[in-house]
């Protein structure tokens, strides 16, 4: 095929100017970078042309680099959305049994487990996650079925914490009254400094059920989930 002549001169002067091959190709319209190599074998360029082709080239790859990790950025959020919601549709429902196991895990990591309480054997547990809270609370009605009113509810706060705003916080998490709530810890002000001000907004709930035979159903439902494990 042949080339406009006039091409050659005018990709030589656009090269001059400090204009990278792909830059050339698009304003030409051509298609082959090899007929660039061929024009360009003797071209000498100026030192300020050759410091301009070396700026444009990085700020070309900082530009490829950016794209590149937009796109990247992208793909993972796709990614970990779709790997979301197949997690939310494996959980299609929960029988009894299941919530049972649930209950007695989150109390495996969360729930005091000494038989020497100061009150006897009681089932206490603590969190600061309300999703957490609202799936014991779960465990605790429907599979161990506690006598709400042998409840007890309190709220470890932190000084900068308002009180009514984490009693009604927490009252609507567990359907629980908000009276039902005591604060149970406050943290010194000689600490406040210490800690974030926006570390645990609401506070730690504490839901402590005094049932010394609930205590010990779960107790083995947990070392049953040992045993089935090794």
């Amino acid at each position: 095929m042949r080339i406009n002549p006039d091409l050659k001169d005018m990709a030589i002067a656009l090269r001059r100017e400090g204009h990278s091959y792909g830059e050339i190709l698009k304003k030409l319209e051509l298609k082959s970078k090899g007929t660039l190599s061929l024009w360009f074998k003797d071209l000498v360029l100026s030192e300020g042309t050759q410091k301009l082709l070396e700026k444009n080239n990085r700020l070309a790859s900082e530009r490829n680099l950016f794209e590149a990790n937009r796109k990247r950025s992208e793909r993972i959020k796709k990614e970990n959305l779709a790997s979301y919601y197949a997690g939310l549709e494996y959980v299609d429902s929960l029988s009894r049994r299941e919530l049972a196991l649930i209950g007695a895990a989150l109390y495996w990591g969360e729930g005091a487990k000494s038989e020497k309480t100061p009150g006897g054997s009681v089932l206490a547990f603590s969190n600061s996650d309300p999703l957490m809270v609202i799936v014991y609370m779960k465990f605790l009605r429907e599979v161990l079925c506690v006598n709400e009113e042998r409840l007890s509810v309190g709220i470890h706060l932190y000084p900068t914490t308002d009180i009514d705003e984490a009693k009604s916080f927490w009252a609507q998490t567990t359907g629980l009254q908000k009276e039902r709530f005591f604060i149970v810890n406050q943290i010194s002000r000689a600490s406040q400094g210490k800690r974030p001000f926006n570390t645990l907004p609401h506070g730690t709930l504490a839901i402590i059920a005094s049932n010394r035979l609930h205590f010990f159903r779960v107790k083995g439902m947990i070392e049953g989930i040992g045993k089935l494990s090794k």
